[in-house]
């Protein structure tokens, strides 16, 4: 009888515990295929997923996700290298196969540190940045001893960010125009991709001591491109 009692106490035991243990698993799929399908767009360093309280079980088989909430950091973005961000992706639903989804909406904040923003100067020896909150302005030093800098102020303009060359300087004074005049044609051929993924547009581009944090939005829905 003992032995009867124990065996079903161990059954029950086993039957409330699988529902717990079937939902981590579920979890633990998502987050892989979320984390695959992100990195293999936007390699990072590291990449904490967020999911909602949903039941990963249900998310799994009716294949929406409230949505899911992301945060890298020493990401490389376009051209942009360890760069770091968070997104929100609002509404998601997964189509087709593991790396097809429809994003109802999506927020983005992105932070480009000055380092990154030294890497993205079309090759040129930087040997220091400067970030001035309060003028809104970048300026890349070059040479030994900073003997040239390039300042330039990021905006918006239809939803891109556009850098805008504010001043080229030679050793403290103003460089010749023709010299300016290639600067600012090299800084305007460094411009992004036709379009920004999940259809996201800029919102605002500003400049704080860490470096500049440009916002983006979307609203959906919007499909990813395939990474196959």
């Amino acid at each position: 009888m003992r032995r009867r009692t124990v065996t079903a106490l161990a059954c029950a035991g086993l039957l409330v515990a699988l529902p717990a243990v079937g939902e981590l698993v579920a979890r633990a799929e998502l987050r892989h295929r979320i984390r695959t399908a992100v990195t293999s767009r936007v390699p990072a360093g590291s990449l904490a997923i967020g999911l909602s309280s949903r039941p990963a079980l249900l998310q799994l088989a009716d294949r929406r996700l409230p949505f899911v909430e992301l945060d890298a950091t020493h990401a490389r973005v376009g051209r942009i290298p360890d760069a770091s961000f968070h997104a929100r992706l609002a509404g998601v639903r997964l189509t087709g196969g593991d790396r097809h989804a429809e994003v109802a909406s999506a927020r983005v904040t992105v932070l480009v540190p000055p380092a990154a923003l030294a890497g993205d100067s079309g090759g040129l020896p930087v040997t220091g940045v400067r970030t001035d909150p309060r003028r809104g302005t970048v300026t890349l030093l070059f040479g030994q001893g900073g003997l040239g800098s390039v300042t330039v102020r990021p905006g918006v303009t239809s939803g891109r960010v556009r850098m805008t060359v504010t001043s080229v300087e030679i050793m403290g004074r103003a460089a010749p125009e023709a010299v300016a005049r290639r600067v600012r044609d090299a800084v305007a051929g460094r411009a992004g991709p036709a379009d920004y993924p999940l259809g996201l547009r800029a919102t605002s581009a500003r400049v704080e001591g860490d470096g500049v944090h440009v916002a983006l939005r979307s609203d959906g829905p919007t499909a990813p491109e395939s990474a196959d």
